[in-house]
Order: structure tokens, then C-alpha cells, then sequence
């Protein structure tokens, strides 16, 4: 599970990047940031506690479980 840990931070770390480029870089039309894959991005990092949760949960829970029986 660390590797999963680990890749799971990865993603979060890219589209953190994902944002922060958006915000920082116009087009000929304006900003980035008002763009719907803003949106989207932002909703999966900021918006998604409960899915965030159960994710860290089910992986805690696995990892007990190898642990006991392993």
C-alpha cells in the first residue's frame, strides 16, 4: 500500500500543478482559470472530502488486515 500511497500523492501533486498553471497562464480568450477543466480539477482536490476519506479509509483498512494475517 505504500505505492499506492505514494502515486495517490503523485496525482495530487500534478493536478495541484494542473491548477496553479491555469491560474497563471492567459489565452488569447483569458484566463485559464475560467475554463470547465478548471472546474473539474478543482472540484477533486477541493470539493471531494467524503470520497478523499473513504479512499484513506479502505487503504487504513487493508493495511491493518495484511498486517494481522501476514
Amino acid at each position: 500500500m505504500k505505492k499506492t500511497r505514494e502515486r495517490l500523492w503523485k496525482y495530487h501533486d500534478a493536478l495541484v500543478q494542473v491548477i496553479q498553471w491555469l491560474d497563471s497562464n492567459s489565452d488569447k480568450k483569458g484566463r485559464h482559470s475560467d475554463k470547465p477543466i478548471r472546474e473539474i480539477v478543482d472540484n477533486i482536490l477541493n470539493h471531494e472530502r467524503k470520497l478523499h476519506e473513504d479512499s484513506n479509509i479502505e487503504i487504513e483498512t487493508i493495511e491493518i488486515e495484511k498486517r494481522n494475517n501476514g
